[in-house]
């Protein structure tokens, strides 16, 4: 009788975990779609690809390529530059969406989708539009970017999407900063004028530099004929300069043709006043600040190395 009372108790036990089992692992309510992760919100051909256009913060800036290069068409005229163009274009090529993150609308904030700070990159291709992308914050790990579509709240997390490639403090970085490049052995004069000083040096038929019948200090040469080889600017000013301003710098560089230099002081600072650079031939104003100009501008102590 006990052992029948034993199987009873077993038996009621076993039927009260079937049924326990039974209502924690079926489907309640209507069956769901499994979600499919898409691969790309944006595909592009960076072979193919002939025109970017970046939203940010309500400015925007064009670059258009054409005959092989790429250049900045809007808000000004100018030459891209090939390196940030290429950074893009290796990330919208080569990236993968990774996870979908959100579909909460709430969450664009913690993304990087609010209304100001998010970066819409559209790419056309081949003169077609290819699609448009919304770029928000970094993400976690190394090359990942939260990304979305233009439409709807779905956020995902891209990898071998690199955040700094499109995110620019200023959408003139994105113009080429290089102003020209004069090759070492072409220099043959170099005048340097300003309020306190007024400096001619000069190439002689041996290859040495000399201020005068002085020789200049070959280190303090090497310093300025590298400078001039790559003379980048550090800042885009879209403004203009009257014809009746006087420059308080004046560099003229001999060599072939003359490349001449104004720079003009504009924003006043005890420390390190900037200046507006105009360059003869070049339509663009640049800006820099006294420190980077006193690259060139050498006093004679410092040409002599005395």
């Amino acid at each position: 009788m006990k052992n029948k009372k034993n199987i009873y108790l077993l038996s009621g036990l076993l039927i009260v975990l079937l049924a326990v089992a039974y209502f924690v692992t079926a489907e309640k309510g209507p069956k769901t779609t499994t979600y499919k992760l898409e691969e790309k919100i944006i595909k592009v051909d960076s072979a193919k690809a002939d025109k970017l256009e970046i939203d940010y913060r309500n400015s925007k800036l064009v670059m258009q390529k054409s005959g092989g290069n790429w250049n900045v068409v809007q808000p000004v005229n100018y030459p891209a530059s090939l390196v940030h163009v290429a950074n893009a274009l290796s990330s919208l090529q080569n990236y993968k969406i990774s996870s979908k993150v959100s579909d909460n609308p709430g969450n664009k904030d913690r993304f990087g989708f609010n209304d100001t700070n998010y970066i819409k990159v559209t790419v056309y291709q081949d003169g077609q539009l290819a699609g448009s992308i919304l770029i928000g914050k970094d993400g976690p790990g190394a090359g990942q970017t939260y990304v979305k579509k233009t439409e709807g709240n779905e956020i995902f997390l891209a990898d071998e999407f690199v955040y700094t490639n499109f995110y620019k403090s200023d959408l003139s970085e994105w113009r080429e900063k290089k102003i020209f490049s004069i090759s070492k052995p072409n220099i043959k004069e170099i005048s340097l004028v300003s309020k306190e000083d007024n400096i001619t040096i000069k190439l002689d038929t041996a290859g040495h530099f000399y201020l005068g019948k002085d020789t200049i200090s070959t280190n303090t040469m090497d310093g300025i004929l590298n400078l001039l080889q790559n003379y980048n600017t550090q800042y885009f000013k879209d403004t203009t300069i009257s014809g009746q301003s006087v420059p308080d710098f004046t560099a003229r560089i001999t060599a072939g043709d003359v490349k001449e230099l104004k720079f003009y002081k504009y924003k006043d600072d005890e420390k390190n006043p900037r200046y507006l650079l105009k360059v003869n031939g070049i339509d663009q104003i640049f800006e820099m600040d006294l420190n980077f100009i006193k690259m060139l501008f050498k006093t004679r102590k410092e040409l002599l190395g005395k």
